[in-house]
């Protein structure tokens, strides 16, 4: 999810925590709620992989932030950090509701699309039931209400309602999931994946269906299937593809992802191989996630760049940049040579 939807669901989890006796006597309401919000953000601290790139980013992000081993860890540190501000307090009952949280966190993230790696270190698989949109308005609503009520009612009350209605929700949400699976392989018998990209819309679903020969992408809607696009496989330069897999930001672009599919492109000088993460496509045919590699005729000289490219515009100016990086190299290299063999 989103960071606005953890900031509101830590809100909602310093509500439910009024339900305790321990929490609403005294102090500890206020450090509960600061532990609950800030928990509910502490596992995507691993932002700070951006410093190291965007590609050490796409790597490492919900991965031993959002372990089993790291979840304990994040409530300890933070309720550890709020504590001595509110000395009085009980510190058990801070790192539990902290915990509860940091815990929510990492169980709404599996529902998404995106998913985690949560069983590390057993495993460094991604774990994902494609049940919930990265962005529910539906569980931002509920929450939205359940603010709206608390002059009235008591918060503890009214967010165990919220919560257990999240609860049905997402459990409704992930068997219909499973239905809409088990009917896509109807039509698609033997399929080496599905995935499904929930939308806010519960009858509506996009998919993605990786065949032996080719990517189809559709729209599921009321038990209706609707393909609005494929994709066949290639295997066109396999060796710039390998080569690509070489370079830093691309493995690591590929370690997030286990839906990245490589295009080549020709150019004058040399070559672009642009890994795309079909999980995420807009206008049905263009996909903004990244990881892209320039490669001169001669291999002799290279250019990489992974993130989120959403605009055309961007898109074209990011091409110019890699080709000219490499273009500029070999203009120097080639004075070099010159310089020597004078």
């Amino acid at each position: 999810m989103d960071t606005t939807s953890h900031i509101v669901i830590g809100l909602g989890l310093g509500s439910l925590a009024q339900i305790d006796p321990v929490v609403a006597e005294n102090s500890l309401s206020q450090a509960v709620i600061l532990g609950t919000v800030i928990g509910s953000n502490a596992p995507d601290a691993d932002c700070v992989y951006k410093l190291k790139g965007k590609g050490s980013y796409f790597r490492n992000h919900r991965a031993w932030s959002h372990s089993l081993p790291a979840l304990p860890l994040w409530g300890l540190a933070v309720s550890g950090i709020i504590h001595p501000f509110f000395a009085d307090s009980s510190f058990l009952h801070l790192f539990m509701w902290t915990f509860l949280a940091v815990i929510l966190h990492v169980v709404f993230d599996l529902f998404n699309v995106y998913g985690t790696q949560a069983v590390r270190p057993i495993s460094s698989k991604w774990i994902s039931f494609d049940s919930i949109p990265l962005v529910d308005p539906f569980i931002l609503g509920l929450h939205a209400v359940g603010f709206a009520l608390i002059p009235f009612f008591e918060p503890g009350i009214i967010f165990s309602f919220v919560y257990l209605i999240i609860l049905l929700h997402i459990l409704f949400r992930t068997f219909y999931a499973g239905r809409i699976k088990k009917h896509l392989r109807l039509y698609y018998p033997e399929p080496i994946r599905i995935k499904l990209i929930p939308r806010s819309d519960l009858l509506t679903w996009d998919f993605l269906i990786d065949h032996e020969d080719e990517w189809i992408f559709g729209v599921y809607s009321a038990a209706k299937i609707k393909i609005e696009h494929k994709l066949p496989k290639q295997s066109d330069h396999q060796d710039l593809i390998e080569k690509s897999k070489n370079e830093t930001d691309i493995t690591d672009f590929l370690a997030s992802t286990q839906f990245a599919y490589p295009f080549v492109k020709k150019r004058k000088s040399g070559y672009f191989v642009m890994w795309k993460d079909l999980r995420f496509r807009v206008n049905k045919t263009y996909f903004p996630y990244h990881a892209i590699m320039y490669i001169t005729n001669d291999h002799k000289f290279k250019s990489t760049y992974t993130d989120k490219i959403y605009t055309l515009k961007n898109y074209k100016k990011i091409m110019r940049e890699l080709e000219g990086n490499c273009t500029t190299e070999t203009n120097q290299s080639a004075k070099k040579l010159k310089h020597v063999s004078a």
